[in-house]
């Protein structure tokens, strides 16, 4: 034991001695411990910005990702319904040209003229269902398809059935482009 505290004497006596510029290993120790804790909170605050850097970082690809699929199906609703505007006002044209078909076939040495008509109105349409514009078929009245614009009382037919169609509607793919105006049967009130 004896020998320990010699070997250890020396190494004390060595911290305290002063090296060869003058200066002893206490102060340099010191120094040391100094710039370690430095060291050690600027990587604590790095981790902390890492961590806030990161954070942020998953929640701009979160909304980056929300972006691209907002902007996803607006596109495929301009796929879609780009041509709603205007399949609307081509249903004015078919509307006036089933008017003149009406008329037509009522009229005599007209045969010629009203093959043609028939043939453009027929054109027309195929070319609006070719866009996904198509007629509301119907035979009950319900109310996301179609407008009541009138009513008639009568106890011959179901409740809600369609008597007459004033106006066709039509649909764009799956959305209602115009609704069908129609006149729907009521029950007769009973005149007491």
């Amino acid at each position: 034991m004896a020998e320990e505290k010699k070997e250890n004497r020396p190494l004390e006596e060595e911290k305290e001695k002063p090296q060869e510029g003058g200066e002893s290993v206490a102060p340099k120790v010191e120094e040391l411990k100094k710039y370690i804790s430095t060291l050690e909170e600027k990587v604590k605050k790095l981790e902390n910005l890492a961590k806030v850097s990161n954070e942020r970082y998953i929640s701009l690809q979160r909304e980056l990702e929300f972006v691209r699929d907002r902007h996803r199906r607006e596109l495929e609703e301009k796929t879609l319904y780009g041509i709603e505007k205007f399949a609307k006002d081509l249903l004015e044209v078919v509307d006036n040209f089933e008017r003149a078909l009406k008329h037509m076939k009522g009229m005599e040495g007209c045969g010629e003229a009203l093959k043609g008509v028939e043939m453009i109105y027929n054109q027309l349409k195929r070319v609006l269902e070719k866009h996904g514009v198509v007629q509301i078929e119907v035979e009950k009245f319900d109310h996301s398809l179609c407008e009541a614009v009138g009513t008639v009382p009568t106890d011959e037919v179901e409740e809600n059935t369609i008597l007459e169609v004033v106006q066709k509607g039509y649909k764009i793919h799956d959305k209602v482009l115009r609704p069908a105006k129609v006149i729907v049967a009521v029950p007769k009130e009973e005149v007491t």
